[in-house]
């Protein structure tokens, strides 16, 4: 393994046990977890669709002809 990937996985390793450390799912199990990350997964994927379909719409509403 070279130096390069060692270091991106360090790195990935380090953001994935800060983003536990700070969600307080470190002490959870496994299955709990999975849930966890799917329901936020979907509400964040849910929101960037809305963001996407409707921002267009209401910037054409606040812009005058």
């Amino acid at each position: 393994m070279s130096t390069e990937s060692k270091s991106l996985s360090s790195y990935i390793s380090t953001k994935i046990y800060q983003y536990e450390l700070q969600t307080a799912l470190y002490m959870l199990e496994p299955w709990e977890k999975a849930l966890f990350n799917t329901l936020l997964l979907s509400i964040i994927s849910l929101s960037v669709v809305t963001l996407y379909q409707y921002t267009p719409i209401l910037f054409s509403k606040m812009l005058p002809y």
